[in-house]
């Protein structure tokens, strides 16, 4: 018997989680505090899959709640091949709009909403802070509101990445006050760059010109970013006067 490709384990991922004509729209969302659960699904790690419960909108977790779920215990109860619990983090963006929601699902003490899901392998390298960026499937839109301050990594092939969240589970004393210095903190690899810009004019970042596909990343102190992929997911890039 032929098992399920990769491509074939996602698709019935999204048939089985989304939850037709459900949307989420939030606004203020900078510094909004969530943090997210994994289940990996599969037959083999060629075709496993990392489905994710995003906890913004259904609940607030604290670093205690999230620290005393058990991801061996959340793989047993969800018959799972593993599972994952993020530390908690917060969005850096200002607007969330989520044009394709799942189901919810309860963890121990918090609770999540399907968000999307990607390949578990590429996933694992990724998560480890690498520099490689993967493509993640999800349907949503995050806007950043013209003045505010953005972080952004280049990577050597010109691509630039927006930070969409940060956490403090790696780097304690990391606030959003002190991101704008956040260079001096990380390890760049070769030809990677970080820099703080001030927008002058609404960013919205969306995957919807790439089959939802996101562009994703994370540093060395594991906050996350989305990249422009090809200029497909920003609404605009650097203006003519080359400012943000």
């Amino acid at each position: 018997m032929t098992q399920a490709s990769l491509e074939q384990n996602l698709t019935a991922a999204r048939r089985e989680h989304l939850v037709p004509g459900r949307e989420i729209h939030l606004r203020e969302m900078r510094g909004y505090r969530f943090c997210e659960v994994g289940l990996v699904t599969g037959t083999s790690e060629d075709n496993a899959v990392a489905n994710v419960w995003n906890t913004t909108g259904a609940c607030d977790p604290t670093p205690e709640q999230t620290e005393a779920l058990d991801a061996g215990i959340i793989a047993s109860e969800h018959g799972a091949r593993r599972a994952w619990v993020d530390p908690v983090r917060r969005w850096m963006f200002d607007q969330l709009d989520v044009w394709e929601a799942g189901d919810d699902r309860a963890f121990g003490g918090i609770a999540g909403t399907w968000t999307g899901a990607a390949g578990a392998a590429a996933t694992r390298a990724a998560a480890a802070g690498s520099y490689d960026p993967r493509y993640v499937y999800r349907n949503n839109t995050f806007t950043f509101n013209e003045g505010s301050e953005v972080y952004l990594l280049e990577a050597p092939d010109g691509e630039v990445f927006v930070m969409q969240s940060f956490t403090r589970n790696w780097e304690p004393a990391l606030s959003e006050d002190n991101l704008v210095h956040l260079a001096g903190r990380l390890d760049l690899p070769g030809g990677w760059a970080f820099r703080a810009e001030r927008l002058g004019h609404d960013l919205a970042v969306s995957s919807a010109q790439h089959d939802n596909l996101a562009h994703v990343v994370q540093d060395d102190l594991h906050n996350i970013y989305q990249g422009s992929d090809v200029g497909r997911a920003f609404s605009q890039l650097t203006p003519e006067d080359g400012q943000w």
